[in-house]
């Protein structure tokens, strides 16, 4: 058989009532407290995070003109290749 356990307050005394109702307080200036510290760091890294993204676009940038101009452009206007091309089943002997 199963003992489902339930808290009561009918039966408590007043210094009971008012030890759960600091404790109910307390859990909630901590949640608050927590809130307000994780806004703050956010503010703080937000714009440590942008100027990284800055840089890190800047630089890709950067490398990939190098990597152009070393290489030459891509369409060079060179002859274009053409042939045909057939299919052939596999169990289609030759």
């Amino acid at each position: 058989m199963v003992v489902y356990r339930r808290l009561e307050f009918r039966n408590a005394g007043i210094g009971t009532r008012i030890l759960g109702l600091l404790a109910a307080l307390v859990g909630l200036g901590l949640a608050i407290v927590l809130i307000v510290f994780a806004v703050g760091v956010a503010l703080v890294l937000l714009p440590i995070v942008v100027v990284a993204i800055l840089i890190g676009r800047w630089r890709w940038k950067k490398m990939v003109a190098e990597a152009q101009k070393r290489t030459g452009p891509r369409d060079t206007g060179g002859p274009v290749i053409e042939l045909d091309y057939e299919v052939v089943d596999r169990e289609r002997k030759p």
